[in-house]
């Protein structure tokens, strides 16, 4: 007989779910698998049209509360060319790559410290629920969890005290810039807050410790998340590197072949298509427009930004995306089990 399985409430995830149901055949098995989603329809319509395009960074910044820092940039990145101001001074630009990844380094702590490792250190499959949580994790391993911590204070002091005046939703990045330049003071507070070298003696730590971890999750990597997906990305401009806040498109697919690459993000129109096609949600799902839905569906995030590069930029991110790159024999990485082991690496970027 067929059953379906319904997990509710849905808990340790970045963002909002409502629940997860699994559709169970008589004798196929798993035949669907669902992940429903808290949703506010009507956001672009009811909310922002007619409304000042100064208010659009704060608006659309509320889309999240982990990582408002993406939204309120790429916001005020199209004010910018609202009002003509492609190149901002250098100094703001600087500043605004500043906070960004201030809240890269906050938001993956979050993400590997305490929503996954809960699960990686076999806290959470085999104990009680009460215990598989960030509370479970400094029980058993309290250095690990320290670092973790002590990650994401970082990434949140830098946001809420240093530049942007506070964590969430902060207002600091404006169309044009910032709204205040960096001062010597709060120059040399940042400073203080990590030591030189603190940051990456950490990030590396907990990589190499993740490394170990690994090859017990064998069967997991191989079997969770490797559906055959197109990978988008942003990259940079001259030499296809790592890139977080500005540069052009590149779309990969699961065979390693480039499909597309130095697209302006403006022209992302040409390539994204969205349909609403699934019975179960009123949200659009987009796609890579050449390929059709859902021939055309896409991965990005960390998984997707390390697929598309060959070089991040930066010593000790470079000798690491090189062994992220050797997980699989040949081609891009398609499970998604290593969205942990990429995060690590941008963490050490």
């Amino acid at each position: 007989m067929s059953r379906t399985i319904t997990i509710e409430p849905v808990t340790r995830i970045e963002g909002h779910a409502s629940r997860i149901t699994l559709q169970l055949g008589e004798d196929t098995g798993l035949e669907d698998a669902r992940f429903h989603l808290t949703q506010f329809r009507g956001f672009e319509k009811s909310v922002c049209e007619g409304r000042p395009y100064r208010e659009m960074p704060a608006l659309t910044a509320r889309t999240c509360g982990i990582c408002p820092v993406s939204h309120i940039i790429a916001s005020n990145k199209a004010c910018d060319h609202l009002l003509g101001a492609v190149d901002i001074p250098p100094t703001g630009e600087k500043l605004r790559r500043v906070i960004n990844l201030a809240q890269i380094v906050q938001s993956h702590a979050l993400s590997f410290f305490h929503l996954s490792s809960p699960d990686l250190l076999r806290v959470g499959w085999d104990s009680d629920p009460a215990t598989r949580n960030i509370f479970g994790v400094m029980r058993q391993n309290p250095e690990l969890a320290r670092d973790g911590i002590r990650l994401r204070q970082i990434g949140q002091t830098i946001i809420a005290k240093t530049l942007g005046g506070k964590k969430i939703h902060p207002t600091w990045v404006v169309p044009g810039g910032v709204s205040e330049p960096l001062s010597v003071e709060k120059r040399e507070s940042m400073l203080r807050l990590m030591p030189e070298g603190a940051l990456l003696e950490i990030a590396k730590r907990t990589y190499a410790f993740y490394k170990t971890l690994v090859p017990k999750f064998k069967d997991e990597a191989t079997h969770f998340g490797t559906q055959p997906t197109l990978f988008l990305s942003l990259v940079t401009r001259a030499q296809g590197h790592l890139e977080h806040y500005d540069g052009v498109l590149r779309v990969k697919d699961a065979q390693g072949r480039i499909l597309e690459d130095q697209v302006p993000p403006e022209e992302y129109g040409r390539l994204i298509g969205e349909v609403a096609v699934e019975d179960f949600s009123y949200m659009k799902f987009p796609y890579y427009k050449p390929q059709g839905y859902p021939q055309g569906i896409y991965r990005v995030g960390p998984l997707a930004r390390l697929n598309n590069v060959q070089a991040c930029g930066t010593p000790y991110a470079d000798v690491a995306l090189a062994e992220f790159h050797m997980l699989q024999d040949s081609g891009p990485i398609v499970s998604s089990f290593h969205y942990h082991y990429a995060r690590l690496v941008e963490i050490i970027y």
